[in-house]
């Protein structure tokens, strides 16, 4: 009896150039692409995208649901737009953090702040006529307070200041600004019966219209 041999077909897997590129680029790109989805998301999905494109199970995939396929040709011209692409977004992302980095290291220039301008007699007689509305005005408000010297000495807690009054020659009262200790040197320079422009922060009335924090102006 005669016995047919039934011959069985190995299929063999013809492993081309392109075929181990696209795996290791595959590979290589799409790791670090899924990574970047939790850092840089825009170029991570670029990168990904064309990762996939060329990665022979993702290709096939859509090759046989969708029943379509990409020419080599297309797959490089994917490929190179999305690394452009990518490319772009780095870069601009990186100017971008440049330049607020660079910001950052540029001390900010702030305006000083506007202050009133008004007379040791005009500021005195204010809260001497009435000191409720004189507060509301002034308190807490940074002056600059012109006035003739009547006194230069020191508080209790050995803090410098320099009485500015009306210039009237038995002048008690009048507008007392403080310095700290630091500025000594500063008010060493100053005379009495000298015209001065002081500037800093009104703290009420006392017997003196207290002024604090005080700077020589002019």
């Amino acid at each position: 009896m005669d016995t047919k041999n039934k011959s069985s077909e190995v299929k063999t897997k013809n492993i081309t150039f392109g075929l181990v590129f696209a795996w290791f680029f595959g590979i290589v790109v799409g790791i670090p692409a899924i990574v970047m989805l939790f850092t840089k998301t825009l170029v991570g999905i670029l990168l990904l995208i064309s990762a996939l494109v060329v990665f022979p199970p993702t290709y096939n995939l859509i090759k046989d649901k969708l029943h379509f396929t990409i020419s080599k040709g297309l797959k490089i011209a994917i490929v190179i737009v999305l690394f452009i692409i990518a490319g772009v977004v780095t870069g601009n992302s990186g100017s971008s953090v440049k330049t607020a980095t660079s910001a950052k290291s540029q001390p900010t220039q702030q305006a000083q702040p506007s202050a009133i301008n008004v007379s040791a007699a005009k500021l005195f007689s204010d809260y001497s006529a009435n000191q409720v509305a004189a507060d509301a005005k002034y308190k807490n408000n940074l002056v600059e307070v012109t006035g003739i010297v009547g006194n230069i000495g020191k508080d209790i807690l050995d803090n410098p200041y320099i009485l500015l009054t009306d210039g009237q020659e038995y002048s008690l009262t009048g507008v007392q600004c403080s310095f700290s200790q630091s500025d000594n040197s500063q008010l060493a320079t100053v005379s009495k019966g000298q015209q001065i422009t002081l500037r800093g922060t009104v703290s009420g009335l006392m017997m003196n219209v207290e002024v604090s924090g005080c700077q020589i102006v002019k």
